[in-house]
């Protein structure tokens, strides 16, 4: 039997109530092991419906204010009093968030992600997929899913 050790521990959140929830896993799995913690917000390509099909014009100065946005939400939310006393790394990338997500891992060397399990349902869900289910599938790392106890199937 081998020793794992784990050094960085990602945390990919959408600041929502849910991926809050698993940063609390996140923390006290990093606060265990002395790991750094990465807290990732994936801001993804924004297109509209137009009469020519979907396009994604005049959308710079969006594309801008939301990435802004990003990097000011994950700064305030690595500044909260709950996540005093780790190691904190925090990053705001753009793609798909499964892809980001899965790069980001291989890229530093990620140890472990922690991600929730909620998002896309219905109709979307079977066009795009589950974030989480894709992570778990082609990332270079273990991951642990924290599912929301609160959410009916």
């Amino acid at each position: 039997m081998q020793l794992v050790n784990i050094h960085k521990i990602l945390a990919p959140t959408d600041f929502s109530q849910h991926s809050n929830k698993a940063l609390g896993y996140a923390r006290t799995l990093a606060e265990q092991w002395g790991a750094e913690l990465h807290l990732l917000n994936v801001v993804e390509p924004t297109v509209f419906p137009t009469e020519g099909g979907l396009a994604p014009m005049g959308l710079m100065n969006l594309d801008t204010e939301l990435t802004d946005a990003s990097q000011h939400s994950i700064e305030e939310l690595a500044k909260h009093p709950e996540l005093s006393g780790v190691k904190i790394v925090t990053a705001t990338v753009h793609g798909r968030a499964s892809n980001a997500i899965i790069d980001y891992a291989a890229e530093h060397g990620i140890d472990l992600v922690v991600i929730a399990t909620h998002g896309r349902t219905g109709l979307e869900h079977l066009i795009f997929g589950s974030t989480a289910e894709r992570v778990i599938r082609e990332c270079p790392c273990p991951v642990l899913t924290i599912r929301d106890p609160d959410r009916k199937k």
